[in-house]
């Protein structure tokens, strides 16, 4: 093909590019090492330019080099979602990473909303991954609370700003006006979030002792037990604006922001993939209040 070097060697220069590393990428190929030398010389010889910087066995993409990567992820992110639409009868797939209690509390009870609207994509709901593994595009959408700045590489879409509070079934509410009155209530942990109590407890300067209580595998157990009257759980308001709004939970003590927020994340040079573009258009109308 004029103007393009081999297919081949593109492809191994964009595996061992995404992982900085030639003896990662053959075993992700399953070839060998020196295959992907040779292949990776030939672009760059090809290319008239070095690609990357060898040093003491490990390798560092040029300017050149990153350059090309971009290039070679928005091309092959195109091929594959064009391969896998042919290949599926026009049938879009996404693959959406996030925490449990995040798609159990929050995400299931709305995604219908998405499929109507856009039958021919396909949600794949995977458990909650590294961000290494968004970089590698193990997962397509990585949904997460974060207190860090997103990093550059990655475009972030903010879901919502995280806000946390005790919640409790409704008889629970003349028994708890202040937070000085947690200390004569049941508590309730959830396992995934063993620092929630002490977190809301800087936040707010209510004194006391939180570590006593039941304990839930997961923040959604921690949901079914306030709401069975078992006792006060502390949750963020996102993940129970459906209990709120229809009482079977009420937030007697408010609710105070944290520094961290809920995002979407996906790499920069996916970010206007069809399939990405519109989960992220239908994510931020979901979300508003």
């Amino acid at each position: 093909m004029n103007g393009l070097p081999p297919l081949r060697a593109l492809h191994y220069f964009h595996q061992a590019a995404l992982h900085s590393s030639f003896s990662v990428a053959a075993e992700h190929l399953h070839v060998t090492h020196s295959a992907i030398s040779h292949q990776i010389r030939q672009l760059e010889s090809w290319m008239g330019k070095p690609l990357f910087v060898r040093s003491h066995g490990r390798v560092k993409l040029t300017a050149h080099g990153d350059r090309l990567l971009l290039s070679c992820q928005q091309a092959f992110s195109e091929l594959r979602s064009s391969c896998e639409t042919i290949r599926t009868g026009l049938l879009q797939q996404i693959r959406v990473s996030c925490a449990p209690s995040f798609l159990s509390q929050w995400l299931i009870p709305r995604i219908a909303s998405f499929y109507q609207r856009y039958p021919e994509i396909e949600v794949h709901f995977l458990p909650l991954a590294e961000i290494a593994q968004l970089r590698s595009e193990h997962v397509d959408v990585l949904i997460l609370s974060h207190g860090d700045p997103p990093e550059p590489d990655l475009d972030a879409t903010l879901v919502s700003e995280d806000e946390i509070g005790p919640l409790c079934a409704p008889h629970f509410a003349t028994q708890l006006r202040v937070g000085e009155d947690l200390v004569a209530l049941p508590l309730l942990h959830a396992d995934t979030r063993r620092h929630a109590w002490s977190e809301w407890a800087v936040q707010t300067g209510v004194r006391g002792r939180f570590n006593s209580g039941k304990h839930f595998e997961t923040l959604s157990l921690g949901i079914q037990a306030a709401r069975s009257g078992l006792g006060v759980l502390m949750a963020p308001r996102l993940l129970v604006r459906k209990e709120l709004e229809d009482g079977t939970l009420i937030a007697p003590l408010g609710f105070v922001p944290v520094e961290r927020a809920t995002w979407m994340m996906t790499k920069q040079s996916r970010r206007q993939d069809t399939e990405i573009r519109v989960f992220r258009d239908w994510l931020q109308e979901a979300a508003q209040p």
